[in-house]
């Protein structure tokens, strides 16, 4: 049989709760600790010493002006490094146009007189314009700026005309086709691209051919952006073609016969080539009893034979040597031609938005860019390259190339005002040199 368990005995507590809650202290949230007081007060002592310290920086104690710019200044306001107050007339605020307006005029905006539209809202010149990024251009703007309105123009501007008016980036779709597709050179010219490029060697006439481009597409180095010189006879085509000038249609003067002027001037040639044979007999009188042509019998007189020859040489001349190379008019006049860099009968750029330099781009191969020249065999043929050309350099490289000043231009430097020219004390300011005080110019 089991043994018999007995219940435990029941144990009093010694500490009852209703006792130990009688001992907390129930004031200590009202009582600050030590620790968040010190640390309270340590963190306004340590703002205070920051400010503090800032006080030169502000006031410009002890030389501390630059310590305040954002950057160095750009190339062209490297002058004004660490004067200030050049351009902050007004401190802790941002940078009047009135400041820029003493030395820059700031023209107008659209950039080129073909556009007629107006701006609404006119920017503040360091909107665009944003200095102390070090020496860089301030005309590279960020395309931002631009395509804040262009990409709306209408409503952004008045009496919009182009077809364009939602411009995001250069990219295929978002930015117009600026090559003058589906125009025409309208210039009264015989040229022939594929002719004097062919993609076989040959020789003609003494000449070899294909012809490289700079042989007559010469670029000016004494301009801006190596723009391209005007092509002339007398500079490009003379060595080639002067056989295109001889007028002399009975060989009566001989294998020296002298050629024909180029010039616009149809009265002056006519001089020239009858002065020519008027010479030409009182040289040699035995030119009268030679045939002309298929005639079997000599002129009946001098006054007959030089009538006759100077008559049919201007016809051979203008009929068949000048429209070679020019569409006649009329008899004895030929159309204008404007300069080789804008279009017929205007001389306009054929970009008339854009700014394109050959000096950039020099060492790219002509046909890299102008693509269809070698085929091209109409005058009327355009051969400004298209936007795809243009992409995987300026779109696709990553190289910030495609920004929008890259090929425009903001300001209408056409109705640019010239600002007053003043001494560069007057200007810039005296500098003072750091150790001038001592003694002795320097």
């Amino acid at each position: 049989m089991a043994k018999e368990e007995k219940p435990l005995e029941y144990q009093h507590r010694i500490r009852e709760t209703k006792g130990v809650a009688q001992r907390l202290d129930l004031d200590y949230l009202k009582r600050p600790a030590v620790l968040a007081v010190l640390r309270a007060r340590l963190i306004w002592i340590l703002v205070g010493a920051a400010a503090l310290a800032c006080v030169p920086l502000v006031l410009g104690i002890g030389g501390t002006k630059r310590t305040l710019s954002n950057g160095p200044l750009s190339r062209a306001h490297g002058v004004f490094e660490g004067r200030c107050e050049v351009c902050h007339s007004q401190a802790f605020r941002a940078i009047p146009d009135a400041s820029c307006e003493r030395c820059h005029d700031g023209a107008a905006h659209p950039s080129k007189p073909i556009d007629t539209a107006k701006s609404n809202v006119t920017p503040a010149c360091v909107q665009c314009h944003v200095e102390h990024r070090g020496k860089v251009l301030l005309a590279e703007v960020v395309s931002g700026n631009c395509t804040s309105c262009h990409a709306n123009l209408t409503s952004h501007a008045t009496g919009v005309k182009l077809r364009a008016t939602e411009v995001t980036a250069f990219r295929e779709g978002k930015h117009p086709e600026f090559s003058p597709a589906g125009r025409r050179d309208l210039r009264p010219m015989q040229l022939n691209h594929a002719a004097h490029m062919p993609k076989e060697p040959i020789t003609i006439r003494g000449m070899k051919l294909p012809m490289k481009c700079d042989d007559c597409h010469v670029m000016d180095r004494n301009s801006a952006d190596y723009a391209m010189l005007p092509v002339t006879f007398d500079k490009n085509c003379k060595s080639c073609h002067s056989r295109e000038l001889q007028f002399d249609v009975y060989q009566s003067l001989g294998p020296d016969a002298p050629p024909s002027p180029h010039t616009k001037d149809a009265k002056l040639i006519q001089e020239i080539v009858a002065n020519t044979y008027r010479d030409a007999l009182a040289r040699n009188s035995a030119l009268l009893i030679r045939p002309l042509g298929r005639d079997l019998t000599p002129q009946p007189s001098a006054a007959a034979w030089l009538e006759r020859v100077t008559k049919e040489s201007l016809d051979y001349l203008f009929e068949k040597k000048c429209t070679y190379c020019h569409r006649a008019e009329s008899y004895a006049v030929m159309m204008k031609i404007a300069p080789i860099a804008g279009r017929f009968p205007e001389p306009t750029p054929w970009l008339q938005r854009g700014e394109f330099s050959h000096r950039a781009h020099r060492a790219v191969e002509c046909d890299s860019c102008h693509s269809t020249a070698r085929a091209s065999t109409k005058t009327e043929d355009v051969l400004i390259p298209t936007m795809k050309t243009c992409l995987p350099c300026h779109g696709d490289s990553r190289a910030s190339l495609d920004r929008c000043s890259e090929c425009h231009r903001y300001h209408n430097r056409t109705i640019e005002r010239e600002k007053e020219r003043r001494p560069t004390e007057k200007l810039v300011g005296l500098l003072r040199l750091p150790n001038s005080h001592s003694g002795g110019s320097q």
